[in-house]
């Protein structure tokens, strides 16, 4: 979200004086300068003479009233800029820019979270639960709008398998889904006779569920049972 800030560089004239019929120029230490004109401002594509004030800024070189925050022109030279889509802006008309963070109200300064059509803080953007920040992972949000990891929306709001009494979740991030019958819900693998223990198809089909008084079995555990019943 927030470019870097750079300090705008200053640099002073450079000292010149007529010997023997050219021009000499020194920088602030007294050591021979390179005739400088023919240096061109980044901002006005003009000749920088080695008398005037210059800015390096942005691996540029620009006149000193020439660098100024693009947005209300006042002059950086010297001054803390921030660099935005390579133009330079002053520090108010930076901020003027900054989104909110949905959660706290507070200027977002640095990374951005956007979700849900909002913007936050990466430490605001967190579970309901535990507290901890999403991050770059996968989250779920409930009816409220309310954010949680994915471990805490299931531990919430899976539904509890009728035959192990576990959630019916997926696991090592292969899809799972519930199998519903007599009104309880099953894992896959729990969907099975409760006499023999044969695994029971969701499908209606000859390996499917035959329930007998409210009891998954199978066609011919559902025979045998019911036999035994009426004896």
């Amino acid at each position: 979200q927030a470019p870097s800030t750079f300090p705008a560089e200053l640099r002073p004239p450079k000292l010149c004086r007529e010997q023997t019929g050219t021009l000499q120029c020194q920088d602030v230490n007294g050591h021979p300068e390179r005739d400088g004109s023919r240096d061109i401002c980044a901002f006005c594509h003009k000749a920088v003479g080695p008398r005037e004030a210059t800015v390096e800024a942005m691996k540029k070189l620009y006149h000193a009233p020439c660098f100024t925050c693009r947005t209300c022109q006042r002059l950086l030279a010297g001054q803390r800029y921030y660099q935005k889509d390579g133009r330079p802006t002053c520090d108010t008309c930076y901020q003027a820019t900054l989104e909110k963070c949905a959660k706290c109200g507070g200027l977002i300064t640095e990374r951005i979270v956007r979700a849900l059509g909002k913007c936050y803080h990466p430490g605001c953007f967190s579970c309901t639960t535990c507290g901890r920040a999403i991050g770059t992972e996968s989250f779920a949000v409930d009816e409220q709008q309310d954010v949680y990891c994915v471990a805490d929306f299931y531990r919430k709001y899976a539904v509890v398998c009728s035959a192990c009494e576990h959630p019916i979740v997926p696991r090592d991030d292969e899809d799972t889904y519930k199998i519903e019958c007599l009104g309880r819900s099953f894992h896959e693998s729990c969907y099975r006779c409760e006499r023999c223990r044969m695994p029971l198809s969701p499908e209606p089909t000859e390996s499917g569920c035959y329930p007998l008084d409210n009891h998954l079995l199978c066609k011919s555990c559902h025979v045998h049972w019911r036999n035994e019943s009426s004896c």
